[in-house]
């Protein structure tokens, strides 16, 4: 008998996600004192970050919509441009931090008998314990979505006493956007408008932004009445606790926003008193409930304990700070440790594009919402900046860095293809969810637009071929003709939106996808690329190349020279070789577009994006997308490998973020020599303090990981397309059209389900390494089941397993053996995390305090 945990009777798989996650809980068996080993929680729009320094807890908030807006223009049209001078900028500021200091080193390395702090991802709770020669602590947080009230619960007890002191403050800052080259010197910029108030029993702190006015308010419920209540600035205010062997107490923390800041303080007011009234318990219940509906939509299960563990993280900080207002930043997200200061500032697509990238096939499409809204509302700024900025009558160009209001940059003006990248990114999702309003009022105005702004750039030659000319691939300064993302996105917007278009704008489109200039290639160089038999370097070190020999050009110049990125070994020995333009930018037919894939096996372009995967530099920077590339092109084991170095090049705090730094991070004690953008004296900033997080790592493995499992952008779900043959997978996740896919994957069996959730034409892939030749198929009926006989078609070269004419609510099982030879096994629930986890440099949580 094979054993499998499809429970045939129910037509439905056993064990819950929630049940599989203690093992990847966050664990902390010592404390590090430091800002990166921070737990985040979060309520989907304000955040909390939590870490432990010597003698207190240390907590500082965020929120999406705390806004300061650009103070003064630029020398361009501000309808438009959003501006580039420091500090005038529109940026998102915090809201406040709070401490709670100890007279005790409570959480001093020295004197701990027994430590634990641990993030429970299945309820989404942080937990401290402590026991030390001078007494015992224990906490538990969580960030309520119910309440939009974050809640710290503390108990103690002291041989000698405590008194606690509970110190809430906003010291606003600089943003310091750009600490590492160019800022203005002005120590002063962030500190006005602020106001506190303090009672025995509430703390409040208003801020007034020229955007934005807001609250944050802290309420305290205790047996104990605070000895000393007192403002100590128009900055902060605290509560000393009186001394007691014995003290336990809860804070609730709310952040409001409105017109005013009187009215923000009521907002805030009404918010603690609610959530005081419902009480510790009662919301932690709701708090708990909700997350487990969250994560029961899908899972995924693989041997690798520490990739799972990233996946899992990587849903439980989008949950966390994806569900407000305003999409999260890419770096810190919404949680910043150090005043306002926020990294790079503005949005940026083409690293905001990974967290949004795996959300749907797990079920979550809804989490990249605010995103979509935000740059859906920026058409109208997109559309002023074509024709400021670029001079064109129709259409809309979307910068890939803009402000809150899509706004524009001034600088790097030559990146056309991200408004078609967004465009399509909602198309996706759309595709995934289905809902036609989505795709009326948000998907198909940016596919419109975005095509527009293509057709007025395209010009024909006399040969009545198309092209693009002076525009740049992705980020940077290099400009070219014919640029090879520019070609790919116009391919694949076009295809799209022909199907919506009026009839004149659809022939102009089909007009241009029958005569668009072509992709070119240009032949290895022997010496840089490979020695006349093998490949030199990278990936493809010692093996052969395939097809024609051949890599992809990005665009020529204005003389007719044909440039390639450098990869290699970087020597540029060619003149045509240029590492000034971004990386990664040849794999754009195999992603973001999906242009190329699987089904193209064979082909000339197959064959030539082989080699430039050979020969790509996997490691090159922290949003690599190295792994969604090669699971794209199924190969398996070097989208692991790709995977592997991601984490151990990049992956640098223990809370699973990243920063942009490969090696150590920071340099304790290095001095940044900044230039004053007022004058021409530098000045000094200590790189300690300017750590950030950084998240777009993680959802670059989640993406990986989750093409390996599943793909289904070609017109077909492709089961496994880059798992290797010896492992054992199982996964819950969701494919384009309205399709829920389950599979149970080993090397001797397989079990797979397909619920048809919309009624769209259904075609499967099975693994191509799994041995089909004993394939049962079975429909579920209301008596049982029924036999199917497995009908094949072809699709681009691929059988595949037809089951065009199933409707919605069917419900197909596959195994690879008569369902009577399995017996149901309902999987056992996990155990909790109770060490570090490492994967060479890379680690999650810190040691335990006692070797085993």
């Amino acid at each position: 008998m094979f054993k499998t945990s499809f429970d045939f009777k129910s037509g439905s798989w056993l064990g819950a996600t929630t049940d599989r996650l203690p093992k990847h809980d966050l664990y902390f068996g010592t404390p590090h004192n430091s800002r990166q080993t921070a737990i985040p929680l979060g309520d989907g729009d304000m955040g909390t970050l939590l870490w432990l320094e010597k003698d207190g807890l240390h907590l500082h908030f965020n929120k999406t919509d705390l806004w300061k807006d650009a103070t003064e223009g630029t020398t361009y049209d501000d309808t438009c441009y959003c501006s580039g001078h420091e500090e005038c900028h529109t940026s998102q500021k915090h809201g406040g931090e709070m401490t709670v200091r100890f007279d005790s080193p409570l959480f001093d390395y020295m004197y701990q008998k027994e430590f634990e702090m641990r993030l429970s991802l299945s309820d989404a709770t942080a937990t401290i314990h402590a026991v030390t020669p001078m007494g015992t602590f224990d906490a538990s947080a969580f960030a309520s979505a119910e309440a939009h009230t974050t809640v710290l619960r503390c108990r103690m007890t002291s041989d000698e006493g405590e008194a606690p002191m509970i110190r809430l403050s906003r010291w606003g800052s600089r943003t310091l956007w750009r600490w590492y080259t160019n800022q203005k010197f002005a120590p002063e910029i962030g500190l006005d408008g602020t106001d506190t108030t303090v009672t025995e029993e509430r703390m409040y702190i208003t801020q007034s932004l020229n955007a934005t006015r807001f609250c944050i308010g802290l309420a305290l419920v205790s047996d104990s009445t605070p000895r000393i209540a007192e403002r100590v600035n128009r900055h902060e205010g605290f509560w000393l606790m009186p001394r007691a062997g014995e003290l336990s107490f809860t804070l609730y923390i709310a952040i409001r926003v409105a017109d005013t800041t009187e009215a923000a303080r009521e907002a805030c007011a009404s918010a603690l008193d609610d959530a005081v009234r419902e009480g510790f318990d009662a919301l932690h219940a709701a708090h708990t409930a909700a997350w487990a509906d969250f994560w029961n939509r899908s899972r995924i299960a693989i041997a690798d304990d520490y990739i799972e563990n990233l996946y899992y993280l990587f849903f439980y900080y989008m949950n966390s700070e994806s569900r407000g207002p305003y999409p999260p930043h890419f770096t810190s997200g919404i949680w910043g440790s150090y005043h306002d200061y926020l990294a790079w500032n503005y949005y940026f697509h083409y690293n905001m594009q990974h967290l949004y990238a795996p959300l749907d096939a797990a079920g979550h499409g809804e989490l990249g919402h605010n995103y979509y809204e935000m740059r859906y509302a920026g058409l109208p700024a997109a559309r002023r900046f074509a024709q400021v900025a670029k001079g064109v009558k129709k259409g809309a160009f979307f910068h890939d860095v803009c402000d809150r209001y899509c706004r524009g940059a001034d600088y790097d003006l030559n990146n056309a293809a991200c408004g078609s990248q967004i465009a399509l990114q909602m198309y996706r999702h759309y595709l995934y969810c289905g809902d036609t309003e989505f795709l009326n009022t948000r998907v198909l105005p940016m596919l419109k637009e975005t095509a527009e702004y293509y057709l007025e750039i395209l010009t024909k030659d006399e040969n009545g071929v198309y092209h693009t000319a002076g525009t740049s691939c992705y980020e940077g300064g290099l400009t070219l003709n014919d640029s090879l993302t520019d070609k790919t996105m116009i391919l694949r917007l076009f295809s799209v939106y022909r199907n919506y278009a009026e009839p004149a704008m659809r022939a102009q489109m089909e007009d241009v996808l029958e005569h668009l200039a072509p992709y070119e290639t240009v032949g290895l160089l022997e010496g840089e690329d490979w020695d006349g038999c093998v490949f030199l370097h990278q990936t493809g070190k010692g093996q052969e190349p395939i097809g024609k020999k051949e890599v992809f050009t990005i665009g020529y110049d204005d003389d007719g020279v044909r440039y390639r990125r450098v990869y290699g070994g970087g020597r540029r020995t060619h003149p045509t070789i240029v590492d000034a333009a971004f990386p990664d930018c040849e794999m754009a037919l195999l992603y973001p577009s999906g242009i190329l894939g699987l089904k193209d096996r064979g082909t000339h372009l197959f064959e030539t994006m082989h080699n430039q995967l050979m020969i790509h530099h996997v490691g090159c920077m922290h949003w690599s997308m190295s792994s969604i590339f090669f699971a794209r092109m199924g190969m398996a084991q070097e989208c692991l490998d790709a995977i592997h170095t991601a984490i151990e090049h990049y992956q640098h705090f223990n809370n699973g973020f990243n920063v942009e730094s490969d090696g150590e991070f920071p340099s304790v004690g290095k001095l940044l020599h900044i230039h004053n953008t007022d004058n021409d004296r530098p000045y000094l900033l200590k790189q300690d303090d300017f750590i950030h997080f950084d998240f777009e790592t993680v959802p670059v493995i989640t993406q990986g990981l989750t093409d390996a499992l599943i793909q289904s952008h070609e017109g077909l779900i492709r089961i496994c397309p880059a798992i290797r043959p010896q492992d054992e997978v199982s996964f819950i996740l969701y494919a384009e059209g309205g399709f829920r896919i389950g599979a149970e994957i080993c090397p001797d069996r397989f079990v797979i389900t397909a619920e048809n959730l919309r009624g769209n034409a259904l075609y499967l892939r099975l693994p191509e390494y799994a041995d089909c030749t004993g394939l049962h198929v079975y429909k579920k009926t209301e008596d049982g089941y029924a036999a199917c006989d497995p009908h094949r078609t072809v699709i681009d070269a691929d059988e595949v397993l037809d089951l065009s004419d199933s409707r919605a609510g069917d419900l197909f099982v596959l195994t690879s053996a008569p369902m009577e030879a399995f017996a149901v096994t309902s999987p056992i629930p996990a155990a909790p995390n109770c060490d570090m986890k490492r994967y060479g440099r890379a680690q999650l949580g810190t040691p335990h305090l006692m070797e085993a």
